[in-house]
């Protein structure tokens, strides 16, 4: 994350905190809260804010640029084209347990006898 870039996600959240909801737009628009979830910026990287994160499905196919913990991840390498966006980390699911893959093992066993014969 650039610093502009930290900058003006700053601007921003400190703008709409300064608000005071209902925030009317027009006689059938208000806005009554707003949450940040999500900032994705122009290198194509989305990070989640604090208590928000990725799913596990999202973390694999977008490719995480952080460890995947708790099934879920903070920051994606990619923009993703159709939502959802980050979620609160309570909502994720846990990622599902892969199959063991059989293995095959093959042990190679040399014996050698010595064998007497007594007459």
């Amino acid at each position: 994350m650039t610093d502009i870039s930290a900058t003006l996600i700053d601007f921003l959240r400190a703008s709409v905190n300064g608000l005071t909801y209902p925030v009317l737009i027009s006689n059938v628009l208000s806005v009554t809260d707003v949450i940040f979830t999500t900032a994705c910026y122009p290198n194509s990287t989305c990070r989640c804010e604090d208590q928000y994160g990725w799913s596990c499905d999202q973390c694999l196919a977008f490719e995480s640029c952080d460890n995947i913990t708790d099934d879920s991840c903070g920051c994606i390498k990619a923009i993703p084209p159709h939502g959802p966006f980050c979620q609160p980390i309570t909502n994720l699911t846990a990622c599902p347990t892969p199959s063991p893959t059989p293995s095959m093992r093959q042990l190679l066993m040399t014996i050698q006898l010595t064998t007497v014969l007594l007459y």
